[in-house]
């Protein structure tokens, strides 16, 4: 179906059909699929999937994977080289088979070794691959394997169809037995033609043939709302049949709302705290600085490192129950530290409260895919005068009255008694997130430029970087924020790294000094030198290259670009003529950018904004457009003129 409410299905039916799964139970290769010499679906692609089936099967607790490639190219070669995914938390992968289908028909057995390695280790999370490579692959072989995942006995799986791969699709089957006595909801964000169906045993089948490969672009919404797809949910044996999604969301504002009025409570301990935290005089803002900097001293736990078993056990931590326990313990996850915030700001005679939100760098609320696990993460609100004002504790080092960007202009609800309300956090603005650069250049006689810059990062740039920097010690994060600042400079230029500050104080910007060689940024001709001034031009500044978009376009947040530069010009050079001043604004960009001259020195100044992050297909054109006149407008160039050159020419014509 597409997409439409409410589509409920009552598995009630034994298991299903064993999938694919015997040692030699590999499909029949075509003539046709090895005469095949480029796609029907996307001419050019690079290889085409034939054949991919995945059936899962939640009363076996087992997914069963098949693929079938052909290969058009050399670059279509690279998918031999296989990587599985799962994860730590009791999947499995096994009874891994493959084979390469050779272009006159032979066949080659895989039978190397298969690698068990970690894809992703940060914090809490912790990826696993299984990865092998296909044997004696050429241009118009046929690539086959099959794989199981599985999970522990008693545990729901229900899957999500991503229907759209890479590669174009020519047959696509999907499958899905439900755990009887259950009831299951999907939605599906399909193209026309068909649909998820119902069988008499009990599963849910899908069948889709030549389906476009699906094209990444950079900055573009997250995967998971651009690809084709159908999510399952099942309804928990304790939640009522809900008739619409507001029965559904209803059901869970309220469960929730309960848990975080257990958790957070009327407690003494915590009331003594603010107590003495806070004046009674204090103003409301200075008593919410003083609550949200206390709370931030909480060890967060969710931005650590992954602990081993024998690590966990050494250090004999204690679950929190309650608010308090956060407080007297000294550690919590992020939700934990949110709500002893709000448990503060309410002994300090506030109204607060909680908000959950789903976080847009993996996917945006739906509200009609019933699945309560989409808003996976929680904010503070406090209500101070008329105004309701967000706070986001439980993120390490975010600034007060910020939201990070992933919990910033997003939907969710906030949980009351007996229901919800929905609702949308704020938008980030770009005075939010602002890199500014402040210094002073000398132009040698080489055409080189040495200079010292201090950088500033104010807000959510801050954030970022703050963020990134919590698993590395002092000289791993100054070697990536020195390596940051070498990619906004031309290729050749050196950067050295001075003093940082800010790292630890998160209520100042991020400070940087560093010490610049950019060389080659005047050449001369004669008696004239042009002398580039724009030197800071990240990958990120012109960033839409392509003519044409597929997807919309999304970015991280608002920013702002701020350059204040001063060159100073050697003795003997004058300023002959000086690019004029731009001032360009269109809705939600602006671009500004200036120079001017004095006896012996050059000022820059650069302001570029977007105060935007989603804008539409249609938007695309006029945004290219604005950055291609960003971009022309940086790379004017100032020229300087030699007195004594120019002297010595006017004298060789006479």
């Amino acid at each position: 179906m597409t997409d439409r409410w409410p589509f409920v299905l009552m598995a009630l039916l034994s298991f299903a059909a064993t999938p694919v799964g015997a040692e030699d139970a590999w499909l029949p290769i075509t003539p046709q699929e090895l005469a095949m010499t480029q796609s029907p679906i996307n001419p050019g692609a690079h290889a085409l999937l034939l054949y991919r089936e995945v059936d899962t099967d939640d009363i076996r607790c087992v997914e069963s994977h098949y693929y079938r490639i052909k290969v058009f190219s050399e670059t279509g070669k690279k998918y031999a080289d296989v990587e599985i995914p799962y994860s730590q938390y009791g999947y499995g992968v096994r009874d891994i088979r493959a084979r390469t289908v050779r272009p006159d028909g032979t066949i080659v057995k895989f039978s190397g070794e298969v690698f068990d390695r970690v894809l992703v280790k940060a914090r809490r999370l912790k990826l696993r691959v299984k990865a092998f490579s296909l044997p004696e692959v050429q241009v118009g072989s046929i690539l086959e394997y099959r794989f199981s995942v599985t999970w522990p006995r008693g545990r729901l799986n229900s899957p999500e169809w991503i229907v759209q791969d890479e590669l174009p699709t020519l047959k696509l089957k999907l499958a899905f037995k439900p755990w009887p006595q259950r009831t299951v909801f999907w939605i599906a964000r399909l193209p026309a033609g068909p649909v998820p169906e119902e069988r008499e045993d009990g599963r849910i089948e899908l069948a889709l043939k030549n389906m476009p490969g699906y094209q990444p672009e950079e900055y573009m919404p997250p995967e998971s709302e651009v690809k084709y797809r159908v999510d399952f949910s099942y309804l928990y044996s304790f939640e009522p049949f809900p008739k619409t999604p507001d029965d559904y969301w209803s059901f869970w504002g309220n469960t929730w709302y309960e848990a975080i009025e257990r958790f957070i409570g009327r407690r003494k301990g915590i009331e003594r705290v603010v107590t003495e935290l806070i004046a009674p005089g204090d103003p409301a803002d200075a008593k919410l600085f003083k609550i949200y900097r206390r709370v931030q001293q909480i060890r967060n736990l969710s931005y650590e490192r992954v602990r081993t078993e024998k690590e966990e056990k050494r250090e004999k931590r204690k679950a929190n129950a309650t608010a308090e326990d956060v407080l007297k313990n000294g550690y919590g996850f992020r939700a934990e530290i949110n709500r002893l915030f709000v448990a503060m700001a309410r002994a300090a005679g506030f109204e607060a409260y909680e908000v959950r939100v789903a976080q847009r760098h993996a996917q945006f609320f739906q509200k009609v895919v019933l699945n309560w696990s989409q808003l996976d993460s929680e904010v503070a609100v406090v209500k101070v005068g008329e105004q309701e004002k967000f706070f986001d504790p439980g993120t390490p080092g975010c600034p007060l009255g910020m939201l990070a960007w992933l919990r910033s202009g997003v939907s969710g609800i906030r949980p009351i008694k007996g229901g919800a309300v929905f609702l949308d956090t704020p938008k980030p603005i770009s005075d939010q997130a602002v890199i500014e650069r402040k210094g002073t250049f000398q132009l040698d006689e080489s055409g080189s430029l040495r200079g010292k810059v201090q950088v500033a990062f104010h807000g959510l740039e801050a954030l970022t970087r703050r963020l990134s920097a919590l698993d590395a010690d002092d000289m791993g994060r100054r070697k990536e924020l020195e390596d940051e600042i070498k990619g906004w400079l031309p290729s050749g230029a050196t950067a050295k790294l001075g003093e940082v500050t800010g790292w630890e104080d998160f209520d100042q910007p991020l400070r940087a000094e560093i010490e610049l060689e950019v060389p080659d940024v005047a050449s001369t001709a004669g008696s004239r030198t042009l002398l580039l001034l724009g030197v800071f031009q990240s990958k990120d500044t012109y960033p839409f290259h392509h003519a044409k978009r597929v997807h919309p376009i999304y970015l991280p947040n608002p920013y702002r670009e701020i350059d204040d530069l001063t060159f100073e010009i050697p003795r003997g050079l004058s300023v002959e003529s000086l690019p004029s001043t731009k001032h360009q604004t269109q809705e939600l960009v602006s671009y500004e950018i200036s120079r001017t001259k004095t006896d012996s020195e050059l000022k820059f100044h650069r302001l570029l904004s977007v105060d935007g992050y989603y804008f539409p297909v249609e938007s695309y054109t006029l945004l290219r457009n604005f950055f291609s006149e960003v971009k022309a407008g940086d790379e004017e160039q100032v020229v300087l003129q030699n007195a004594a050159a120019a002297q010595r020419d006017e004298d060789q014509d006479r």
